[in-house]
């Protein structure tokens, strides 16, 4: 790497050897196996076959119907908002890996949360996979830069449920024992953040020794695998090495703050144009619950997304079912389908289709 951080680039006339998804990682490993798009498959039909065992088409229809258009224009914009943020913000966590640029960034973006569409979230492997052949960076190294941006995701998320929870869940008609279960998920989500994070830091730390312990156990690997494994290891750190520089890791944090702060305001807008009039806290549990939902790995987060905003909705603020159920589906809507079509037109772009050649 040069001084910048940025990757050293070949000669001038001299070809870099094709790139290959890891650097180690092969096309095949890409495509959905299908155990785990079964698997998928039947997951997001049982969840939605719960979502709507509770709907009455009727009411769900008028409450779709009577929705107000100023809010959902407005919460539509939000979406696309927040993944130039994702984007930004993945700049800055691969920036010791090596420049690049945030449109690169919102291309692969947009075309990893189109393949999350796929059975078995392949979009997370898609994603950094699309950037390394652009712009010719370690795949692990992208990888990695995923991993802990679900961390940051999800440390972001309990940051705000924590702060709904400690300021007593306003707006919310849950009793004394609802209220105590969820203080008691949000710490246990709060730990093993921490962990994760940590572990991470561990890994930085730690590097080296990380690297004789693979050296001591790497003849157990086939002779052909093991410089392609141990490239993947020294490469992978790279992902997260953004907590070793005080500046890059608060530059990241707050872009994660600031991005999940947008996301509840989103939430909030979609609950407006039904007519939910909750305190904005509100947003932060409905939005904890959809990620909580997405958690399970249906194809484009169907039915988990929309039964988990809908019991959030209907249990702890008590929401009738008509407008609570329009919030959980057209949340859903406005999250995916933009970034889906935004993913559909990046593939058609001679930046995502072709490998960069350098500057």
């Amino acid at each position: 790497m040069n001084r910048d951080g940025a990757p050293d680039l070949p000669p001038e006339g001299q070809k870099e050897p094709p790139i290959r998804l890891e650097n180690g990682i092969s096309g095949r490993k890409l495509r959905s196996r299908g155990l785990q798009a079964a698997v998928s498959i039947l997951l997001a039909g049982g969840l939605l076959a719960l979502f709507l065992r509770q709907v009455r088409l009727e009411p769900l229809k008028e409450a779709i119907q009577s929705a107000s258009r100023e809010w959902l224009l407005a919460s539509l914009s939000i979406a696309v908002l927040t993944f130039l943020i994702r984007a930004v913000r993945w700049t800055w966590l691969l920036r010791p890996v090596g420049r690049v640029p945030v449109l690169s960034a919102f291309l692969a973006t947009a075309v990893g949360f189109a393949a999350n569409n796929l059975p078995a979230r392949v979009g997370e492997v898609v994603r950094p996979a699309v950037l390394a052949r652009m712009r010719r960076l370690p795949f692990s190294a992208l990888l990695a830069s995923i991993l802990f941006e679900r961390a940051l995701d999800g440390g972001s998320v309990v940051f705000y449920f924590l702060l709904a929870v400690a300021l007593g869940l306003p707006g919310s008609t849950a009793g004394r024992a609802a209220f105590a279960t969820l203080r008691l998920g949000a710490y246990a989500a709060a730990v093993v953040f921490v962990v994760l994070i940590g572990l991470a830091v561990l890994l930085l730390v730690r590097r080296q020794a990380t690297e004789r312990l693979f050296d001591r156990l790497a003849h157990r690997l086939p002779e052909h695998w093991r410089g392609r494994a141990r490239g993947a290891l020294v490469a992978f750190p790279e992902g997260f090495a953004s907590l070793s520089s005080g500046g890059l890791a608060a530059g990241v944090a707050a872009s994660s703050l600031l991005m999940w702060l947008v996301i509840n305001v989103q939430i909030y807008s979609v609950m407006r144009a039904f007519h939910i009039v909750l305190p904005f806290p509100a947003a932060f549990v409905v939005t904890a619950a959809a990620v909580l939902g997405l958690a399970v790995p249906t194809p484009g987060g169907i039915g988990s997304y929309q039964a988990t905003v809908q019991y959030a909705l209907t249990r702890f603020y008590g929401v009738p079912l008509g407008p609570a159920s329009g919030v959980a589906v057209i949340a859903w809507a406005v999250s995916f389908i933009p970034i889906t079509l935004a993913g559909l037109a990046a593939l058609a772009t001679p930046s995502v289709r072709r490998p960069w050649k350098g500057a």
